[in-house]
């Protein structure tokens, strides 16, 4: 049976550096698992340009279309679409694994590594995904209705759903409602599974919180220094305000361009949304009760990794 290996965990806990490390040992290809970092112009606030990590050097990483190559290992699913452009979880799950497929037939072992639960569980779990097409009248309309509202109806027709979605996530939201407007059945009841033919690992990275928050609030800083306000500029005046923008970062960088909050105001409300979202990627980590966790903070979390990983992958 074919492996695959998945490093998740919560944002900024060093997934991806110890992806690629992982990479040179067991002649690996990364897949980002990651909500944002599929769209371009995107870096810096999605955490593809690592700004404070030793893989800085403009010559050690190159941008090819739909992968990054860093140090000479792929990393795929960067840069698959514009911000513009509407992108859904089956066509996410439909590329991995496409792309999953092709590392195999290479001999190579694929690394899934990412913090997005949903994109997570769709490849490692076989979520049968309803294939509604975006009705883009539908859409326009849900948008111009404010959150709650939206977040009312859901409740009312699918309370399953509203039960588990990410309510700070307009685009999850409206793509339920969507569903059921289009085709008179609630998401939760067409979400089922399908068998997924993988052998898979499944490690999961944390540390003590506080640790956490302060490496996440120098990561929100060393953005600052790197030019995340000029990236934030560039993608207003490429693509107007378009939904990514209520991503944590964007929305508040937008909103010191339009001079609604001061900049260390911006900052402070980064810091505090990237705080909440990595409560909520623990939330929805827990239910995965096969998730291997290592600890960060041990100095030598990373040889019981590589150990854990060659006993399996020679299995």
């Amino acid at each position: 049976m074919d492996k695959l290996l998945v490093i998740l965990g919560p944002t900024g806990v060093g997934k991806t550096n110890l992806a690629l490390k992982l990479a040179k040992k067991f002649n690996a290809e990364l897949i980002s698992v990651d909500s944002r970092q599929i769209y371009t112009d995107m870096d810096i606030g999605t955490g593809k340009l690592p700004v404070i990590s030793k893989i800085k050097s403009a010559s050690r990483r190159k941008k090819e279309n739909g992968k990054w190559i860093i140090d000479g290992v792929p990393i795929y699913l960067y840069d698959i679409t514009t911000p513009d452009k509407t992108f859904s979880v089956a066509a996410y799950q439909q590329l991995a694994y496409q792309t999953i497929r092709s590392i195999h037939q290479k001999g190579k072992l694929p690394i899934l590594v990412g913090g997005t639960a949903l994109y997570l569980n769709a490849v490692t779990q076989g979520l049968n995904i309803p294939k509604v097409p975006p009705n883009k009248y539908l859409r326009n309309k849900l948008e111009r209705t404010p959150l709650g509202e939206l977040l009312k109806k859901l409740e009312e027709i699918d309370p399953k759903t509203f039960a588990r979605i990410d309510k700070q996530n307009p685009r999850r939201i409206i793509r339920a409602l969507e569903i059921y407007y289009s085709i008179g059945q609630p998401l939760s009841t067409l979400t089922k599974k399908f068998k997924v033919d993988y052998d898979i690992l499944t490690l999961g990275l944390t540390c003590y919180r506080d640790y956490l928050y302060n490496l996440v609030d120098k990561r929100v800083e060393a953005w600052i220094k790197n030019g995340f306000l000029d990236e934030v500029k560039n993608l207003r005046k490429k693509y107007g305000d378009v939904q990514v923008f209520n991503s944590p970062g964007y929305r508040q960088i937008s909103n010191f361009l339009d001079k609604k909050i001061s900049l260390e105001e911006a900052i402070k409300r980064i810091k505090f949304d990237h705080h909440s979202l990595i409560r909520k990627q623990y939330t929805f980590f827990k239910r995965n009760k096969k998730i291997i966790w290592f600890d960060i903070g041990q100095s030598n979390f990373q040889k019981q990794v590589q150990d854990l990983v060659n006993e399996w992958y020679n299995n």
